[in-house]
């Protein structure tokens, strides 16, 4: 980290005479001792430079799901810094955390100190130090207690955490006044020291406030004393005293021109010692261990912001916790957990709620992104933020990267992979295509430029060759068209003249699916009633037709009618069939044969004779039974025979098979979702299948995510397939909670409905079908079997 003392400090004082509007994290209260039990966590790990680490730690627990973003910065690294930044547009002026780190140059960073909440300038509570040079304190914080906690490191690079406090006057031989800040802009009522840290003139805030009167100080004397509203330079060599009008002929008219001027700054921590500080809210962690919320810490689960350093002051470590979504947010007491889980010794809460804001520039980024969900929807405006700078100058290249635009497309469609380079501290270079040589193995295609567009489909490898330097892209997908859905699968136009727009997906085999509106064939059925031009459609007469959708042989249909004309029936579109799904033949081939069936017991209400109910039981159990290696019954089953093969059955909690190759696990959504009905699951089948490691994996549910009561558990649980997905595995998810079959692909996730054996009025239904799949060396095939 570098340290080095910049130029001698400044002579400061302040006294926010005005009370500032606090933001939403300021609530009185106290924690209680615990923390969410978290089951199942999914990390993410990126490099953002030498030395700087971003981490997402997406943890599913007991409460819910828990976002955490965390920034680790090795302090040893002789060229990065950590400080302090604000607007570089008008001084005091509220700008989004991306803007902050964005226009100060920053490679990452956080939201940093509390200030006023309403109009578009404000002023940060704490004092701030930014490379040796004293930049703002105040004197109106902490006067009572501790509340308001900032962070400083000496010019030794010695960091410490302090309530500071602070008292600072001015005046002459006749009368001492109470300064309200040093270059925080408030109300501008009560004086403030303003130097050139702050401004270089007062224009901006002449604009701002009217009536303002200035003593410019050079050499300890007053050289001049402005007219009202007059703006006038700020000295290089000084400083000015700022007051309103009404101040200046009521409180400081004694004051002229030749007076000696006196500072008294009275302060906490020696601010002229300090190469870094800047202020946040309540301590977090003292000597590791952590200490009570104090009055400003908000209470329950929010958006939090902390800042912590480690025992040996080796490391610093930022934190966001999302919070008010999809994201619990965290306890006061929680936030300490999980920063003594990252190796902070020492800690304080920054600004949280809707100010709780990371943004960072990865290697593979051009820019700086946020990468937290920010509570409001949308970034706040705040006063500052604590960038991380990287200040070793862009190096010769030592490795190139390859980064896709994506991993799967589709023939004919392009997808681009740009390369780029990375010299020893991790600076991105950007390298032209014309100088890296690309080559795709295992489909045929044309490259243009960093574009690749595919002839063929199939599993494929990018290598970029640079300077003798080589990366690699492995399993990227060209995918077949498997289907095509219109995003409306009607057009309804009132007049001829009248347009619309034809949106278009289409779906690979895996279910993975690609914007195709304007690379889909359009044909209309009776050109008389209108044509398609690109993906827009404009009607030429009132009647109705429908419009031929095609893509490499795969066809959908979309109705049309313009005026009050009776619409027309298109033709059926049929989908490609799943490539998995194939007649299973059973034979002594060394194959593993899974039979999957869904409820078979009747829990309605009405009464069905006994010798059915034992009949058609019995039957639909021999088919399950017949031919398998394991037989899975995963609905209610109240049979009293005992299986004759090795099989699992349902019981309403969690249940665990490992055979041949397959992992099936069952699980119980009854309550909603997974967490609802018991929340253990997620460790217990994300920790099964990880051990097992088989290619194929079977989830048994009584209910289909999409039916979770939370988007947001729908949402974490598919994401979990997704991992499963990308290390190459067949996933199917099988529901047992209805009386319809049907099966869907989405995302490379087989999610497949099997019907119960009864219907609710008591017959048997005629729809029942089990699964039977076959398994060999790790190929995957399944076919659904109808029970008669």
């Amino acid at each position: 980290m570098n340290r080095n003392k910049k130029t001698a400090k400044r002579a400061m004082g302040m006294a926010l005479a005005t009370v500032l509007l606090l933001s939403p994290l300021s609530y009185l209260g106290t924690e209680t001792a615990y923390a969410a039990t978290t089951y199942y966590n999914q990390k993410t790990e990126k490099t953002v430079t030498r030395g700087v680490t971003y981490e997402k730690s997406s943890r599913m627990t007991d409460a819910g799901i828990q976002n955490i973003h965390v920034l680790k910065v090795d302090l040893t690294e002789s060229t990065l810094q950590f400080k302090e930044v604000e607007s570089k547009t008008d001084y005091g002026l509220k700008e989004t955390v991306k803007k902050l780190l964005t226009d100060n140059g920053a490679v990452a960073g956080v939201n940093s100190d509390f200030f006023g909440l309403s109009g578009s300038y404000s002023a940060a509570f704490g004092p701030i130090v930014r490379d040796g040079e004293v930049i703002s304190a105040g004197t109106s914080i902490n006067k009572g207690e501790g509340q308001y906690a900032a962070f400083f490191m000496d010019e030794n690079g010695n960091p410490f955490f302090d309530y500071f406090t602070m008292t600072a006057k001015c005046g002459n031989e006749k009368k001492m006044m109470e300064l309200a800040s040093l270059n925080k802009v408030t109300s501008m009522v009560f004086p403030i020291y303003l130097d050139r840290n702050a401004m270089t003139n007062t224009s901006g805030l002449d604009n701002r406030f009217q009536n303002l009167v200035k003593f410019v100080v050079q050499n300890d004397t007053i050289t001049q004393i402005s007219e009202k509203g007059e703006t006038v330079a700020v000295p290089e060599d000084g400083y000015l005293i700022v007051m309103s009008g009404d101040y200046r002929d009521k409180a400081a008219y004694m004051f002229e021109v030749g007076d000696q001027m006196t500072l008294d700054i009275n302060s906490s921590v020696n601010l002229d010692g300090m190469e870094t500080a800047f202020g946040g809210g309540g301590k977090l962690l003292v000597d590791g261990k952590i200490v009570e919320a104090n009055s400003i810490v908000a209470k329950g689960r929010q958006p939090r912001t902390a800042f912590g350093v480690s025992k040996d002051g080796k490391t610093a470590i930022f934190m966001v916790v999302d919070g008010r979504g999809d994201s619990i947010g965290a306890t006061h007491w929680e936030m300490g957990v999980l920063m003594q889980e990252y190796g902070a010794y020492e800690a304080m809460h920054l600004d949280g709620g809707g100010s709780s804001t990371m943004a960072v520039k990865t290697t593979e980024d051009s820019s700086v992104n946020v990468v937290n969900k920010v509570s409001e929807g949308s970034e706040r405006r705040v006063i500052n933020a604590v960038g991380i700078f990287q200040t070793a100058e862009k190096g010769a290249v030592q490795e190139i990267r390859m980064q896709p635009s994506m991993t799967r497309t589709l023939a004919g469609k392009p997808i681009t992979f740009t390369v780029y380079g990375l010299d020893e501290h991790y600076n991105r270079i950007e390298i032209p295509a014309e100088q890296v040589t690309l080559d795709a193995v295992g489909v045929e295609g044309t490259w243009s430029g960093y574009s690749f567009t595919p002839k063929t489909s199939g599993t494929f490898t990018v290598i970029a060759t640079y300077n003798n330097l080589v990366a690699y892209q492995q399993n990227v997908v060209s995918g077949k068209v498997a289907r095509l859905s219109p995003t409306n699968a009607s057009i309804k136009l009132n007049k001829a003249g009248e347009t619309a727009t034809i949106a278009m997906n289409a779906y690979d085999q895996d279910g993975f699916s690609y914007w195709a509106s304007t690379s889909t064939n359009y044909s209309v059925a009776d050109g008389s009633i209108g044509s398609v031009s690109g993906n827009v459609f404009t009607a030429k007469k009132t009647g109705a037709t429908y419009i031929k959708c095609e893509k490499d042989g795969v066809v959908a249909y979309i109705t049309v009618t313009v005026g009050n004309a009776a619409a027309v029936k298109a033709p059926a579109a049929a989908a490609a069939k799943d490539v998995l799904n194939q007649t299973v033949t059973v034979a002594n081939d060394g194959a593993h044969y899974f039979n999957v069936a869904g409820k078979l017991a009747y829990t309605g209400t009405n009464k069905i004779d006994a010798a059915v109910y034992t009949s058609a039981r019995e039957k639909a159990k021999a088919y399950v039974d017949a031919n398998a290696s394991v037989a899975i019954y995963g609905g209610k089953n109240d049979l009293q025979t005992a299986n004759k093969v090795d099989s699992l059955t349902w019981n309403g909690s969690y249940r665990f098979l490992n055979r041949g190759g397959v992992s099936v696990a069952m699980l119980s959504a009854a309550k909603g979702g997974i967490t609802a009905t018991n929340p253990s699951q997620w460790a217990s089948f994300t920790r099964d299948i990880d051990a097992a490691n088989n290619s194929t994996v079977v989830l048994v549910m009584d209910k289909t995510p999409s039916a979770f009561s939370s988007a947001a558990e729908t949402n974490y649980f598919r994401a979990i397939l997704s991992k499963y997905v990308e290390q190459g595995k067949k996933v199917f998810v099988i529901s047992c909670g209805s009386t319809s079959y049907w099966t869907s692909t989405k995302d490379g996730v087989r999610y497949i409905n099997l019907p119960d054996l009864w219907k609710a009025d008591g017959t048997v239904n005629p729809n029942y079908k089990m699964l039977r799949f076959r398994v060999k060396d790790g190929a995957v095939t399944y076919e659904a079997v109808h029970i008669k």
